[in-house]
């Protein structure tokens, strides 16, 4: 039994499409943490470009670990960063919200918050002050 764990783990290390997977995971989480989600990056493989991936592994990678698309993943990811902010600064126009999310315009950021979290910027925002 031992034998075989150390076979499997050895397998595991070894494995050049776990080394690849890792690499990539490596790669998406730098980014994620220098906020390259934020850039004005209109498709798929201009994110991917930007991760420094190809586009069907970044779109693996993100369905494994999150069970949705990039471009879902990356709305999440900007509403995530929207809500900071309003939660930091409340007063701040949501146009001013929007365009530091990287979100083109108030109307289109308010339909993505609203299908992300449910409610309005403004109802969230009432929340979260009240």
């Amino acid at each position: 039994m031992k034998l075989f764990l150390r076979r499997i783990i050895h397998r595991l290390k070894c494995d050049p499409a776990e080394q690849l997977y890792e690499r990539i995971a490596r790669s998406v989480d730098t980014w994620v943490a220098g906020k390259g989600f934020l850039k004005v990056l209109p498709t798929v493989p201009a994110i991917a470009s930007d991760i420094g991936v190809g586009p069907d592994q970044l779109a693996r990678l993100i369905r494994i670990r999150t069970g949705q698309t990039i471009l879902g993943w990356r709305k999440c990811l900007r509403i995530d960063e929207a809500k900071s902010i309003l939660r930091e600064y409340p007063a701040l126009p949501l146009s001013s919200v929007a365009s530091m999310v990287g979100i083109g315009d108030k109307s289109n950021f308010k339909r993505q918050f609203t299908e992300v979290v449910g409610m309005s910027p403004g109802e969230w925002r009432k929340r979260g002050t009240a």
